[in-house]
């Protein structure tokens, strides 16, 4: 009796000191969480076309070649309609979509998968990055990936890959959004705005911190957030707001996204195995 007391009050008292500690901002609304089945999930896509979720989970180390990564499917109600939805790939990362496809950025390959058939039907390797990690897409279907320790962004177009940038000026660039003739990309300290005719790289907002997910709120602002646990809602012309702060619980924000019709924040909790929903007002 002493022994199931002592388990109880245990659980209560981290369950306080969890609530005590994690900032969650009343813009804020907890609408749903996946049961702590994912293995390791970096970044998540919201498909408008197909109303699912798409999750990249990593499962082990993220720079080693070992096929175990795979993507999942959920519901829009948070439901893991199928786990393990396409498998064999090796430490997945960032996601994006363009017509009837997927792609996928897995350490040093773009993978090009086919939505109906759930099968990879492509990839492109890029032998001189050093880990590939976000990717975004524009109407034309270009793919754009970020390659975080390289110091570099790649274009895949028509299959062949080129260097879009690479300098310090995109020093540890992670994140990336395609807004109408410019790529916005994260940066440690930063979001800096890239012409797609000149790839003149300009400063867009400052002091942001560090960046790993960055996606628009549909209002002319962004929403960043820096894989520790932090998330912000960034503008050019105010500071930014804290909207959540999971550090204390140890429990990671990765590469997020927004999905500006149902006004939802999707949260990958990397380490912790989840994916997490929220309304934002």
């Amino acid at each position: 009796m002493k022994k199931i007391f002592s388990m109880a009050f245990l659980s209560a008292f981290t369950l306080i000191c969890w609530t005590q500690q994690v900032y969650q901002s009343e813009r804020l609304t907890k609408k749903w969480e996946t049961p702590a089945e994912l293995k390791v999930p970096e970044s998540v896509y919201f498909d408008n076309d197909r109303q699912v979720i798409y999750v990249s989970n990593v499962t082990g180390s993220p720079t080693e070649k070992d096929g175990t990564g795979f993507i999942s499917r959920l519901s829009p109600e948070g439901k893991i309609i199928t786990l393990e939805w396409v498998t064999g790939l090796n430490a997945p990362k960032g996601l994006g979509v363009s017509g009837e496809f997927l792609f996928v950025s897995d350490i040093s390959r773009v993978v090009k998968i086919d939505i109906a058939s759930a099968k990879v039907t492509g990839q492109v390797e890029i032998p001189d990055s050093k880990f590939l990690n976000d990717i975004t897409t524009d109407k034309q279907g270009n793919v754009y990936v970020s390659d975080m320790n390289g110091d570099a962004i790649y274009l895949i177009k028509d299959g062949k890959y080129e260097v879009l940038t690479k300098s310090d000026k995109v020093k540890g660039v992670n994140g990336l959004f395609v807004a109408d003739k410019s790529l916005l990309a994260g940066l440690q300290d930063r979001i800096v705005s890239i012409n797609l005719q000149t790839r003149e790289v300009k400063d867009f907002i400052l002091n942001t911190g560090g960046i790993d997910g960055l996606v628009p709120d549909g209002r002319g602002n962004f929403l960043i957030s820096d894989w520790l646990g932090n998330i912000h809602l960034v503008s050019p012309s105010q500071e930014k707001v804290k909207l959540l702060d999971t550090t204390p619980a140890n429990v990671n924000a990765a590469d997020i996204d927004y999905v500006i019709a149902r006004k939802m924040l999707l949260v990958p909790t990397f380490s912790d195995n989840r994916v997490v929903a929220y309304e934002m007002k």
